[in-house]
Order: structure tokens, then C-alpha cells, then sequence
């Protein structure tokens, strides 16, 4: 008889079988033996994640045919393609200052976005969410509206948040966004689509990663770390195309690594966390005796480092290789294919990135650090939302 663990191995086989074969279906029809081919699964494997893809509405078994090619002979198999009509998802980015949502189909595409930014840090508790509930609904009035589709097609939501995510309870451990920890998400989200379906709940710096893996500077990579350097520090973990989170979404959490010993307190009640050194909190702080409240903000630093400021570009640039320092023990260990800099230090130029480049150049071994490509973040804020609609579209069409 399998154990719990067999069982759980099996079914996470058969759901990146099922992915791997969407993933060639979205290039276009072809028949089961042209899926076999290009999957390199059995042809009984393949016969069977179609019957099963198709029972769910999401494949369509056409009347056309595939033609035998040259040199081949025997009866031409039939075409396998997407439904037309499967449904959308939707992905929202519960951040340190707004809300927002995009909705998408299937196939990746996005049909729509909304946003809606805090004017001033919002109070809130788990119990009473206050002005953020409503904030959550008018994106999504908002998005599903300018995707022109009902309601009732949402076939799952997948939203991003601040902090460690515990997957048994489905929310979030933040000390750097409080308003949005211990909250139960899926609760919120049902209340503002005024229905319930499923809704799953990841780390943005997770998020982050699959989004600029799937659209922006890693698109086609299955080995990346995303690096969001801002409050916080998090690294998302995408190793051979899945995410890895770690026990109870404990993976990632470089921001608490020790990089100084017997230094300042930081808010997880260690000392010396590589937060203390090389977070926007800190990089403001070391700037305000120099500009004043001209360096309040991230908005502030953004500007500073574009234009230049001697100081802001130096106090970025030794953030960044304290960072790339612990990131590239991180390389080391895992071997990727790039590293994506993205956050509020990468804001106003390359500054942050190419320090991160020069510490992992130099503290990762030439076997491992001389392939990894550190690159800078190519969508911004869009990064998160993007990167839930994308696991959204998995998590719909391969459950």
C-alpha cells in the first residue's frame, strides 16, 4: 500500500506531466503521438492526461486530423487543442503600499489590470480590515470589469503578500506590513468577488520571481532566484521550473541571514540581520543626515540615485554587496540560471544590480558562479501580480 509520501510524489509527477504537455499545446493543435514526441512521455501517458484534460474542460479533442508526414504510414491522429472557452484567473499583489490585480486567461495572457496605491500606511487588524477590504474589492470590480468577463468565469485567484506565508493557515507573518498578517486571505477575496473559489496565497518575493520568469528578464529560465531588496530582503526560489518554499514557506528569507556579529537589533529579534545593513530602511537612514527629508521615501532614493547624488549611488552600491555577498552563497548551493534584481533599491538605475553582479562574480566558485547571469528586474511593480496570474493559469489548468 503507497505511503502518504509515495502518493504525494505520484501526483506531483502527474501535475508537471500535465503542465509539460499545456506547455506544448499553447504552441498550437497536434495529435497525441505529436504530444508523445514532444513531451517524450508514453504514448499511454499522454492518452491518458488528454481524457483526463479533456473531461475538465480544458483540452478539446477536434474532428480535423493530423496529417502522417513524410515517410509515415497508418490511420492520422486526431487534434488535441486548448478550449476556447476554459475561463480566466486572477492574480493580486497585497503590497507594502497598495493593491493590485490583474486578470488573465489560460494561456498567459493578460486581459487586464487595476491598481489602487495607499496614500498613507493603513490601519488595520485581522479581525477589521478597515478601508483595505474595500481597496481589495474595487480592483477587482475594476480589473474583472476592463477584462470584460463575468464574475462566475474566475476559476481561482492567486494572491502575493509581504512576509513568511504559512500554508496551513493561508496567511502571512509580517513585522514590515502588519496590516496584512495573520489576515485569512481567502476570506477577503470572497468577500470582494461576493462568491468563493479557490484562492491560494504565496510570498511575493515568489511571485516576483515566476513573474519575471514567465514574462520579463529570466522568460524561458527554469533555474532563477529573484532577489527583492526593499524593507525587506527575499529571495524567491524557482529551481527546475517549480517554486521551492521550503517548510511552511520558510524558504528565501536571506533578509535574516547573520552578516554582522553582535549588530543592531532587527525586527525578528536577532542582531546583525543582513536587513539592518542593506534594506531601503536603512540605505534612508544613512542618507537623511546628508538630505534631510529629502530622503524620506523610496520615491526620494529613486530620484536621488538617477540623478546621480554621490552619496545615494554609494550607500545603494554598498547595500548591494552586502547583499550580493549572501546571494551568492546562495548561487553556490543552488546553481541557477540567473539572478533577477528587482525592489525599492533598484529603483533609479543599475546601481543596486551591478553590485550584486560584482559580489557574486567574486564570492561564488568559477564552476557555479561563472554561468549565473545576474540580471536587472524588466517589469517592476507589475513583477508580483503578473507572477500570480502566472501560477494562477498553472494551478487552474494542472489541479
Amino acid at each position: 500500500m503507497p505511503t502518504d509520501s509515495a502518493t504525494r510524489g505520484q501526483q506531483a509527477l502527474r501535475s508537471a506531466n500535465r503542465a509539460l504537455l499545456l506547455s506544448v499545446l499553447r504552441e498550437g493543435p497536434a495529435s497525441r503521438a505529436a504530444l508523445a514526441r514532444a513531451t517524450r512521455l508514453s504514448s499511454t501517458t499522454v492518452s491518458s492526461l488528454v481524457a483526463e484534460l479533456a473531461g475538465a474542460g480544458v483540452v478539446e479533442v477536434g474532428d480535423g486530423a493530423a496529417g502522417t508526414g513524410a515517410g509515415r504510414t497508418g490511420r492520422p491522429g486526431r487534434l488535441v487543442r486548448l478550449a476556447p472557452d476554459r475561463g480566466v484567473v486572477m492574480g493580486l499583489d497585497l503590497s507594502y503600499d497598495g493593491v493590485r490585480g490583474a486578470v488573465g486567461d489560460l494561456d498567459h495572457r493578460v486581459l487586464a489590470e487595476a491598481e489602487r496605491l495607499f496614500p498613507r500606511l493603513p490601519e488595520a487588524d485581522e479581525e477589521d480590515l478597515g478601508p483595505l477590504g474595500g481597496l481589495v474589492a474595487e480592483v477587482v470590480a475594476e480589473a474583472v470589469a476592463a477584462a470584460g468577463v463575468p464574475v462566475e468565469r474566475l476559476a481561482r485567484v492567486v494572491v502575493g503578500v509581504p512576509g513568511v506565508v504559512d500554508p496551513l493557515t493561508a496567511s502571512a507573518v509580517s513585522t514590515r506590513a502588519p496590516w496584512w498578517s495573520g489576515v485569512t486571505v481567502s476570506k477577503v477575496i470572497g468577500e470582494a468577488l461576493g462568491r468563493e473559489l479557490p484562492v491560494s496565497v504565496e510570498n511575493d518575493a515568489d511571485l516576483l520571481t515566476v513573474g519575471e520568469a514567465q514574462h520579463g528578464a529570466a522568460r524561458g529560465m527554469g533555474d532563477v532566484l529573484g532577489l527583492d531588496a526593499s524593507s525587506g530582503v527575499g529571495l524567491g526560489l524557482l529551481l527546475d521550473g517549480r517554486l521551492h518554499r521550503g517548510f511552511r514557506g520558510g524558504a528565501g528569507e536571506i533578509g535574516h541571514v547573520q552578516v554582522v556579529e553582535g549588530g543592531g537589533f532587527c525586527v525578528c529579534g536577532n542582531r546583525g540581520c543582513l536587513e539592518t545593513v542593506a534594506s531601503l530602511d536603512h540605505v534612508l537612514g544613512e542618507l537623511r543626515p546628508v538630505h534631510g527629508e529629502r530622503a524620506g521615501t523610496r520615491e526620494d532614493l529613486e530620484r536621488l540615485v538617477s540623478s546621480g547624488d554621490r552619496a545615494a549611488v554609494r550607500a545603494v552600491s554598498d547595500a548591494g554587496a552586502l547583499i550580493g555577498k549572501v546571494v551568492a552563497d546562495a548561487c553556490t548551493l543552488l546553481a541557477p540560471q540567473a539572478v533577477v534584481v528587482s525592489g525599492s533599491l533598484a529603483a533609479g538605475g543599475p546601481v543596486l544590480c551591478e553590485a550584486v553582479r560584482t559580489a557574486v562574480a567574486r564570492h561564488t566558485t568559477p564552476r557555479s558562479g561563472h554561468p549565473v547571469q545576474v540580471l536587472q528586474n524588466s517589469l517592476g511593480d507589475r513583477a508580483v501580480v503578473l507572477g500570480a496570474l502566472a501560477l494562477a493559469a498553472e494551478d487552474a489548468t494542472t489541479s
